[in-house]
């Protein structure tokens, strides 16, 4: 966790969602724990009946959840068979009843563990996937049923934990996108009957592990609880820059890079360490940002060389890789107050005004 001058909160929160919160409200309040006029976002939506891990972002952090290494996803899933809700958990009502299968453990454990592979998957109505931009859980409320088209998924392990009739309790490992509500009713039903997910917890998620959660009760000093913007990143190839291959970047400028570089993503660093953002080579004019971390940027830009911008570059140019959603500007440049380029852009904004 990292925090600027004026206070700014920058890092990664391993949040342990409590039971009958939405994953915006669980974002909500401890942003609000926080103080005013903290930002932040999340990854991985959990269900209101779901509890477990919900990695939030703050600050910065924000514009680097779509890099994050959330996969493969641990759940702990307790499946009750033989009744189906219409939303496929313990808060909807109960649409239909079907057998409970006679399985002993061993059986139940061989049939789960046998449940493995990539498949295809139809997702759930009750989803914040979007249909023509309106979620679909908001037309699952107004009863309305659209279609949906299957999408892949893939399973690595399924670990039978429990088997009380007619509820069932295991792990299930997978990759990203899958509803855990839509497996157990398609398992229930190559069972010939029916299910639905009475309780879920999620324990992990790529570099997220259940021994990192934060819960609700133990988050003072939560500035303390928080990680490194960078943490979540580690399986990203790491690329350390010198001072003037620094300030090229932060200025919007390619940079030549020596040496083979390996394709995507790299994270970028100083030579004192400090985390600068994502940066990608195209092969073509070297390197450029992809996305900047304005903490890191201005540390490092404060033991890098300072001027205008060089060779005409453009202002706007650097702002979609380093700010977050900002006041959009001419040349598509993004201000923010904070920002550490010497933007004439900016500094024609923060100039003070001529009093009469």
């Amino acid at each position: 966790m990292s925090r600027g001058a004026e206070g700014r909160i920058d890092g990664i929160l391993p949040f342990d969602k409590p039971p009958g919160w939405t994953s915006n409200q669980a974002l909500q309040r401890v942003r609000r724990r926080l103080g005013p006029g903290v930002r932040g976002g999340y990854q991985g939506t959990l269900d209101p009946l779901a509890t477990g891990l919900l990695p939030i972002a703050l600050g910065a952090a924000r514009g680097f959840l779509s890099y994050f290494a959330v996969s493969p996803k641990l759940y702990r899933v307790e499946a009750r068979l033989g009744q189906q809700t219409r939303t496929g958990d313990r808060e909807g009502e109960v649409l239909a009843q079907g057998p409970v299968p006679d399985l002993g453990f061993d059986e139940m454990a061989s049939d789960l563990a046998g449940r493995t592979g990539t498949s295809l998957q139809v997702p759930p109505m009750f989803s914040a996937l979007k249909h023509k931009g309106v979620p679909l859980y908001r037309l699952a409320r107004r009863q309305l049923e659209v279609e949906r088209p299957s999408r892949p998924i893939e399973v690595f392990r399924v670990s039978l934990l429990d088997w009380v009739p007619p509820t069932a309790r295991f792990e299930l490992e997978c990759g990203p996108g899958l509803y855990v509500r839509s497996w157990v009713e398609d398992w229930a039903r190559s069972l010939g009957t029916v299910a639905h997910v009475s309780g879920l917890r999620r324990l992990r998620a790529g570099c997220f592990r259940e021994e990192d959660l934060v819960a609700w009760e133990n988050l003072e000093p939560v500035r303390d609880r928080l990680r490194p913007v960078d943490w979540p990143l580690a399986h990203l190839p790491r690329l350390e820059l010198d001072p003037r291959e620094v300030d090229r970047l932060i200025r919007g400028q390619p940079v030549g890079i020596s040496g083979p570089v390996e394709p995507g993503p790299l994270r970028l660093y100083d030579r004192a360490g400090a985390f600068l953002g994502l940066g990608s080579d195209s092969g073509v004019d070297g390197l450029r940002a992809l996305r900047l971390c304005p903490t890191g940027a201005r540390l490092s830009r404060s033991t890098a060389r300072t001027g205008p911008h060089e060779g005409g570059d453009d202002p706007g140019r650097h702002s979609g890789a380093l700010c977050e959603k900002g006041r959009p500007e001419q040349n598509g440049c993004y201000y923010k107050a904070d920002c550490p380029f010497p933007c004439p852009q900016k500094i024609a904004r923060t100039r003070p005004e001529p009093t009469s």
